[in-house]
């Protein structure tokens, strides 16, 4: 069991991981990949393609955590 506060505090965490991801790692990545030449230009469209999967895929994760989060909040619950 989890008290509440400590439950919304880990919640925020990931959430913060979660943007965190998207913002470092998607934006790095794209703005590098114009800079591998050494890479053809259709297996840069490949990892461009992923790193696109990737970020959706935080993005829904971002999501479900603010859900997580707005779901304690209101929650009489104190213990979890």
């Amino acid at each position: 069991m989890i008290k509440k506060k400590l439950l919304i505090e880990s919640l925020y965490d990931a959430l913060d991981r979660e943007e965190d991801a998207i913002n470092q790692f998607y934006d790095y990545t794209i703005k590098s990949l114009k800079y591998y030449k050494w890479l053809s230009e259709d297996k840069r469209e490949k990892v461009q393609d992923i790193i696109t999967k990737l970020r959706d895929d935080t993005q829904r994760h971002k999501s479900m955590v603010e859900k997580l989060i707005q779901y304690v909040q209101e929650s009489d619950k104190s213990v979890f």
